[in-house]
């Protein structure tokens, strides 16, 4: 719904700084987003002098803000410049959430109440109505301080407890009860602050060898900041010690901690060593772990499959298919053999292209799955093996709702039709891997933990389903057993295939494809009262209706019976069609254009035939 006031800010900031360098326009819809914080922003840096304005508020603007003057009650500027600073701000709080008053640009003493109430809902030690830095900035993001739809009051606790603490350097964080990217970047602020790491300017958020070299080893008796930090880590991965109790570390803890290690595939012992550290801190866990699986662009050869046992892997992933004009990545003939031969086991992906939102589609979803299927049976797959569809780039949630998970909805229409021959598998960040999975279109993930800069990985736990995760690229082995993977832990979830029984597959589609027809045929006697030239007729309309329809349609092949059609759906599920394969020219044949092109020959020249 939009807000009048935001409505008001948004017109104002347009009409006062259209035509400055570096300016761009706020949408004047009444709504705050990134585009009207961004042009709050770009006003601020313009009236600051800043020669180049940017989206972002960084050390830049902190400083030429600091130099100015910060804003504050007695103290406010009153001259023309100053007062467009002051409503800059006051627009920003109403975008915020948070009453400044007035959107005159006088500070007044309910201006300052609305930053001691951001000050207070962040938790921050500081609580006096002043516009520091930090506070600026804080109102020119979309961090919401105050608990969201379906926040968890412990994770609020914890954000205003890293405020209160760790503000100078990691700014100030949300407190929405998310755990989420900001989130997971203020923990590691705090930590590398405990850890002495100085001066601040070299803390980074992010885990670099001297954050993981400074990682202290922790047991029961265990005692302090660290352990409540820990404690903290644990409770985003899911892991919950109870109470905090004031940072010691006791056989709750303890056994808390067992659990996470079995889960991560860890030595399980209770002590949170490095690896157990960064497991609970970032999706690579500690990158230089070996696991048991890989997985690889490269043909294994059975010199590269010797260097795999011998350094210990068990599993390789492989691919199915190559990128036309792309690199040959795909099994090989007789590549299969010689992993078996070497007693290694191999899980299918699928990817041609898979980089970007516009690739994900439902009828893409559709379209992979039946070449998934036909690659996968061609092999010579067993039932049940799970086939992983990678998503290989930085989902934001909203591409993971449009775009993402429709495309799985059509993998899963697909390989229902073709009579759930295997199981679906997703590749992708760890929220990827929990969106598709949460929505019963995955059975197990493939993560890609290795992206450790992904939004989709920064904030988000292990899938609970998940059965790879893919933490570095490695080379291993010399001479012509050399070969670059990506190394992998395993959960255990899946084994991976230790055997294939390539055969044709055509005649299996097609007594799918054949015993479908018969199934809606017989709903079709039935609709026409056992009249054969009719059934025909209905027959095609089911094939075609979702394809081929509309005016032109009805005109060239009949008016859809949508009685009959409705009919079908209820009683077979809304079956996708299948499309049989072609034994001559090694194809599939478009059922659903045949039936339409069919559908016209009857409906013109009134051809009677007879299905059989």
């Amino acid at each position: 719904m939009a807000d009048p006031r935001v409505l008001e800010v948004q017109l104002w900031v347009n009409t006062t700084y259209e035509g400055k360098y570096g300016f761009n326009s706020a949408p004047e819809n009444g709504k705050t987003g990134w585009s009207t914080v961004y042009a709050l922003t770009r006003a601020l840096q313009i009236e600051l002098g800043i020669s180049q304005p940017a989206d972002n508020f960084g050390q830049g603007t902190s400083r030429a803000y600091r130099n100015y003057g910060e804003l504050e009650l007695g103290n406010a500027p009153t001259d023309n410049k100053g007062k467009r600073i002051v409503k800059i701000f006051q627009g920003a709080c109403y975008c915020k959430g948070y009453d400044p008053g007035s959107f005159d640009g006088v500070f007044t003493e309910v201006t300052q109440q609305a930053v001691i109430d951001l000050q207070t809902d962040a938790g921050l030690p500081i609580r006096d109505g002043k516009v520091y830095d930090y506070i600026f900035k804080a109102f020119l993001v979309m961090d919401a301080y105050r608990l969201t739809g379906n926040g968890d009051t412990k994770i609020q606790s914890i954000q205003r407890d890293l405020n209160y603490h760790y503000y100078q350097t990691a700014g100030v964080c949300p407190c929405d009860g998310h755990y989420q990217r900001n989130t997971n970047k203020a923990l590691i602020y705090g930590i590398q602050t405990e850890e002495g790491i100085a001066p601040p300017e070299l803390q980074t958020g992010t885990v670099g060898p001297s954050t993981r070299a400074l990682l202290p080893t922790l047991s029961v008796g265990s005692s302090g900041t660290f352990v409540k930090l820990f404690q903290y880590a644990l409770y985003f991965n899911g892991y919950d010690v109870g109470a905090f109790d004031g940072g010691v570390y006791g056989n709750s803890t303890k056994q808390t901690v067992m659990n996470f290690q079995e889960f991560t595939a860890l030595t399980v012992d209770g002590i949170a060593g490095k690896q157990t550290w960064l497991s609970a801190l970032i999706s690579t866990g500690d990158p230089t772990r070996r696991g048991t699986a890989c997985d690889c662009i490269t043909e294994i050869t059975p010199a590269r499959a010797q260097t795999l046992v011998d350094e210990g892997y068990e599993t390789v992933g492989r691919y199915l298919v190559n990128v036309e004009g792309g690199l040959n990545k795909k099994i090989q003939p007789g590549e299969l053999a010689t992993i078996f031969n070497a007693g290694l086991t191999v899980f299918p992906i699928f990817q041609t292209i898979g980089d970007s939102a516009s690739y994900f589609t439902y009828n893409q979803g559709k379209s992979d799955a039946e070449a998934a299927y036909d690659a996968a049976r061609k092999y010579g797959f067993h039932y049940n093996t799970t086939i992983y569809f990678a998503v290989d780039f930085d989902a934001y949630g909203y591409q993971i709702t449009d775009n993402v998970v429709p495309y799985f909805q059509g993998i899963n229409a697909t390989m229902h039709s073709l009579g759930g021959f295997y199981q679906i598998g997703v590749y992708g960040p760890r929220s990827v891997g929990i969106t598709v999975s949460d929505q019963g279109l995955a059975t197990t993930s493939f993560v890609s933990g290795m992206s450790t800069g992904f939004s989709g990985n920064l904030g988000y736990p292990l899938p609970d389903n998940w059965a790879f995760d893919q933490i570095s690229t490695i080379s291993i082995g010399s001479g012509v057993g050399y070969i670059n993977i990506d190394n992998n832990i395993k959960s255990g979830r899946d084994e991976g295939a230790s055997s294939v029984s390539p055969a044709d597959y055509d005649e299996s589609i097609n007594n799918l494809f054949f015993d479908q027809i018969d199934a809606i045929y017989d709903i079709a006697l039935n609709h026409s009262g056992n009249d054969q030239a009719d059934a025909n007729k209905l027959l095609c309309h089911y094939l075609r209706h979702k394809n081929y329809n509309g005016f032109l349609w009805a005109t060239t092949a009949g008016i859809l019976d949508s009685e009959f059609i409705d009919k079908v759906n209820d009683q077979l599920n809304s079956p996708e069609i299948i499309n049989p394969f072609d034994v001559t020219f090694e194809t599939r044949l478009d059922t659903p254009h045949f039936a339409a092109t069919l559908n016209s020959i009857l409906f013109i020249w009134g051809v009677e035939f007879f299905y059989f």
